[in-house]
């Protein structure tokens, strides 16, 4: 049995952080290959304008590269803030977070080359997508924070560390599985993130119309890792973060929750000030689903894992549902839910493929065709797809889900039941609707 827990490499590079950002850099290389395709075809010099394939296209590979991009900022807010003299366990923790940065900004380069001289699908990219909080000119604001200042020395000096101290990286590496393979993601990426002072001077007055001056910044570790954390919070400044919050359900009610859990009850949850909020639909953005034994079946962005109660309780919100089935079919679906542990996390967000999912499709595929269990997808930015919150509005309009409990810390201090669980859900969420009053 695959269970996740918070564990550490021996360098001190997190299992799922490193997972995540295998992951994610497997992930850019195919939006870039999408992307570079999309371009190919679209001929939009010439038409001038969009067809509405090409648009679902363009909207659906803009909000993976969103959701892609919002796991490894995930990365970089985790890292602590303390670290002191370099050490094999603190250098795990740089490469995690180096990786991360490299692949953010790599792939904010290639959208540029790709997109940057096409004013038509530039200002596409510039559009809102208010579904997934994706604000308006989001694409220039990406493009102007790769030429900023600080940002251009603060990738400088997480470069000259790692410059500095590469013998050493990849010796702890020879040791580490898990530091090789982050390394690997390094490797890969070092190269197209590292840009000359003419290249670096020319990109900024072709964004901002203006120059500025180099510094040189002493690459030491400290340094290396604020000037990451740095970056990472000038790109998402505009996002309601907390880095010092931690998310967790009371004690009380953690304990309440799990003398009314039943094997197959689906747990809908909601970080304050996380990131991952925002890009993905409605106040209730992920599920999970129980197991039994304590445990449950979920997908993050390090893959589709059973994990222990501390992941979902790891949250400060928590609804739970419950299928309307037999427990025979209940059975049925648990087996469902576990074979698909150990497949990767989809930030494509594509239910038509099995060998990827999102944490809702984990739902869809363990409990679809049983019963009564017919789910109706959504179609979302070019794809067909089923959120969290749909889940509740099937509960709320008394289909195929039932209410157990809620507790939402922003609106209340203890565990709701019934009435006062749906006043909760509603307070919280678009007004539900019965599937057949659905509108294209």
């Amino acid at each position: 049995m695959s269970q996740a827990t918070a564990h550490i490499s021996p360098s001190g590079v997190e299992l799922a952080g490193a997972r995540t950002v295998v992951a994610v850099a497997e992930q850019m290389v195919r939006l870039r290959e999408a992307a570079t395709e999309l371009r190919s075809v679209f001929e939009t010099r010439e038409r001038g304008f969009f067809s509405p394939s090409e648009d679902e296209q363009v909207a659906h590979l803009w909000v993976s590269y969103h959701g892609s991009r919002s796991a490894l900022w995930e990365i970089v807010h985790a890292i602590r803030n303390d670290v002191g003299r370099p050490s094999r366990e603190q250098i795990g923790e740089f490469a995690l977070a180096y990786a991360a940065t490299l692949v953010l900004v790599s792939a904010a380069r290639t959208l540029r080359d790709l997109f940057g001289k096409n004013d038509l699908v530039r200002r596409k990219l510039n559009e809102s997508f208010d579904d997934f909080r994706i604000p308006e000119g989001s694409f220039d604001e990406i493009q102007i924070s790769l030429t900023d200042p600080w940002t251009a020395l603060q990738i400088k000096d997480a470069n000259e560390f790692f410059e500095q101290n590469e013998a050493y990286i990849r010796d702890c590496a020879s040791e580490d599985a898990v530091l090789a393979e982050v390394l690997s993601v390094i490797d890969d990426r070092r190269e197209a993130t590292s840009i000359s002072k003419t290249r670096y001077f020319k990109a900024r007055m072709k964004e901002l119309g203006r120059n500025t001056r180099d510094r040189v910044l002493l690459g030491n570790l400290n340094k290396a890792i604020y000037a990451i954390q740095e970056l990472g919070g000038r790109i998402a400044s505009h996002l309601s973060t907390s880095p010092d919050h931690v998310p967790a359900l009371p004690t009380q009610i953690a304990e309440q929750m799990l003398e009314l859990l039943q094997p197959g009850d689906v747990l809908v949850t909601r970080k304050e000030y996380a990131v991952t909020n925002y890009f993905l639909p409605g106040y209730w953005p992920h599920v999970a689903m129980y197991v039994g034994g304590r445990h449950v079946v979920e997908s993050m962005k390090d893959g589709v894992l059973e994990r222990e109660m501390s992941s979902p309780f790891g949250n400060d919100s928590v609804a739970v549902i419950r299928p309307r089935l037999e427990s025979e079919m209940i059975e049925r679906a648990i087996d469902r839910a576990r074979s698909h542990v150990g497949k990767p996390y989809d930030f494509d967000f594509d239910f038509t493929r099995a060998d990827r999912l999102v944490c809702t499709e984990v739902v869809y595929r363990s409990y679809e065709g049983l019963g009564q269990m017919q789910f109706s997808l959504t179609r979302r930015a070019g794809r067909e797809t089923f959120s969290a919150e749909d889940l509740l509005n099937l509960t709320l309009i008394g289909q195929m889900f039932q209410p157990v409990a809620v507790y939402c810390c922003t609106l209340s201090n203890q565990l709701l039941f019934g009435d006062s669980m749906n006043e909760v859900l509603r307070k919280t969420m678009a007004e539900p609707v019965s599937p057949n009053e659905k509108t294209d």
